[in-house]
């Protein structure tokens, strides 16, 4: 099963660019904790005055089982 979601990755801003990389590394990170593969697609900005910056992700579930 693959799955696409959309993180927010950063922004223009240096210290709110801090804060959404932060938060977006510990969605990832909880997620490959949970044998979850985790795959960068592609990074874009919203044609508004929003200055935040979305990441695209491809997830979807290892098999552990042994073959």
């Amino acid at each position: 099963m693959k799955k696409v979601i959309t993180l927010e990755i950063g922004n223009s801003s240096w210290w709110k660019n801090r804060k959404y990389r932060r938060e977006a590394a510990l969605e990832i990170r909880k997620l490959r904790e949970k044998n979850i593969k985790v795959r960068f697609l592609k990074k874009y900005q919203l044609d508004s005055s929003n200055t935040i910056v979305y990441g695209d992700y491809e997830i979807s579930k290892v098999d552990l089982t042994p073959q």
